[in-house]
């Protein structure tokens, strides 16, 4: 139990450290549903998602993806994803594809399990001239740390992820960092949910996430 509540205020002084300089404040709801299914050592997955924000008063985007990740290793994958994004642009909606690549890796101490996956991600949209469309891509770098709690069902989780714009000429390119605290509870078997609390910092904004992931094995 000290290891818990240890890792617990760690995040929360993590959160609380963060940089107060954003000029604003959002809240948002983020809603995710994930089917997986396993063949030998390959593993696809069909998800949707869909995101408010403007203090939960307007729809952010709605998705859908694919992604299929492999066994390298016991301890590592590689993969590649695709995700339609319908994207709210100042009220109005633009389609968006995103392209990326994973190399996923794992590892347990004890009752802690770690998780890092490192993705680049390209994502095209229209920008200002529909026949030249424009493309961000990034970098990120996500860490998850997960506790084992004996005897109990429910297992907290943290979470820490960077975003690294690779392609434009900006002075910093840290252009947001996630933190995230959840609990995954297991329905059944083969059913996963996750209710967690996310923290999102970019240079204007500091956005407030409570988020709901379902997830279920095929």
């Amino acid at each position: 139990m000290r290891i818990k509540r240890n890792v617990f205020i760690f995040l929360v002084l993590t959160i609380l450290s963060c940089n107060a300089s954003a000029q604003d404040d959002d809240f948002g709801l983020w809603l995710e549903a994930f089917a997986n299914k396993k063949y030998s050592s390959s593993e696809f997955s069909l998800y949707s998602e869909f995101y408010t924000y403007n203090n939960n008063r307007s729809i952010d985007r709605i998705s859908i993806g694919l992604e299929g990740d492999r066994d390298v290793f016991s301890f590592m994958k590689a993969g590649v994803g695709y995700l339609l994004m319908n994207k709210n642009k100042t009220e109005d909606y633009e389609l968006r594809h995103r392209f990326y690549a994973n190399v996923k890796f794992k590892w347990e101490v004890f009752n802690l399990r770690f998780s890092l996956r490192e993705r680049y991600q390209l994502t095209r949209y229209p920008g200002h001239n529909l026949e030249s469309p424009e493309y961000l891509n990034y970098w990120r770098n996500k860490m998850k740390i997960s506790y084992e709690i004996p005897s109990c069902k429910v297992k907290p989780v943290i979470g820490v992820e960077t975003f690294i714009l690779t392609n434009k000429q900006v002075s910093d390119r840290l252009d947001e960092i996630r933190y995230s605290l959840s609990a995954l509870y297991p329905l059944t078997d083969s059913t996963d949910i996750e209710l967690y609390g996310l923290v999102a910092q970019m240079h204007d904004l500091n956005q407030y996430i409570i988020g709901v992931s379902y997830q279920i094995k095929l």
